[in-house]
């Protein structure tokens, strides 16, 4: 079971890193009061932190269902 959960973080952290990568954007356009519109950049050490962050968010998350899964699974037998 622990080599599953060590799996599943694994798996996991990359995956999710890497599909973060693609999907959040490094550039937020904003909207002022008169409806003037401006891009904010952030920078790149910003910007991985904050994967970082998210990918490890994301993992705790998966192990712990993974976790209740097999538990779950190890009652009925």
């Amino acid at each position: 079971m622990e080599k599953l959960l060590v799996k599943t973080g694994v798996y996991s952290l990359f995956v999710s890193f890497l599909l973060l990568f693609v999907l959040i954007p490094r550039e937020i356009n904003t909207t002022d009061v008169n409806g003037m519109s401006s891009i904010v950049v952030t920078s790149y050490p910003d910007f991985v932190f904050n994967l970082i962050r998210y990918s490890i968010i994301i993992t705790i998350i998966a192990v712990v269902v993974m976790y209740f899964v097999k538990f779950k699974n190890k009652k009925r037998m």
